[in-house]
């Protein structure tokens, strides 16, 4: 699962609160050479590297989506995205738009969602809040800007007002794609397969 979200949209409090909700997923950590925040962790929220060890792993091929955001570069390990599927769990993925189209190309199952605040003004305080500069809100909401004109590609709009509100609706558009046909086909052909033995006991008896 993709989600994407202005800066201030509230992705990364989407994903924490999905976490706890539901064991099933989990967050692919991605990459960045950006200073880490107040609060954060190596390998819990970013892997922090330098710009050089960046450029190597993506020249490597080992970055399944990779993008300049603010100035910063950040990238999604394909190795971690792949390890959660082996285990049966739901990667989550919190990258920008760019990232997404990449992501999409590469798993095409990939299920998309794109997060707004109610409005302009709780965009902005939220902005505040987290305490950005002046000229870094600036930019951000103009990149704000060129990235809703993308949200028409992504498969889910959910509007991030209230925060349970909003990881209960994404947790429920999980639930909704988990169950669909496609993605149960092996249960159907072994119900089926166990109505063919049945039914063939019955009439040789």
């Amino acid at each position: 699962m993709v989600i994407s979200a202005p800066s201030g949209g509230g992705k990364s409090a989407v994903r924490s609160g999905l976490m706890k909700l539901d064991s099933r997923f989990a967050f692919s950590v991605t990459c960045t050479t950006r200073l880490k925040r107040s609060g954060e962790k190596e390998g819990r929220d970013y892997y922090f590297v330098s710009a050089r060890e960046f450029k190597r792993l993506k020249k490597n091929g080992r970055l399944l989506e990779w993008a300049v955001v603010h100035g910063n570069l950040y990238g999604t390990p394909v190795k971690s995205v792949r390890e959660l599927l082996a285990k049966g769990l739901i990667p989550i993925m919190t990258i920008d738009v760019k990232g997404a189209r990449s992501v999409k190309k590469i798993f095409p199952e990939t299920v998309s969602v794109f997060l707004l605040p109610p409005d302009l003004k709780t965009l902005v305080r939220r902005l505040k809040k987290r305490g950005e500069a002046p000229e870094n809100i600036e930019l951000r909401l103009a990149t704000a800007r060129k990235e809703i004109k993308e949200a028409g590609g992504y498969d889910y709009l959910v509007i991030n007002d209230k925060l349970s509100e909003a990881v209960k609706e994404v947790a429920a558009i999980a639930g909704l794609e988990v169950l669909k046909v496609r993605h149960n086909l092996e249960r159907v052909s072994a119900f089926s397969r166990q109505l063919a033995a049945k039914t063939a006991r019955q009439l040789g008896g």
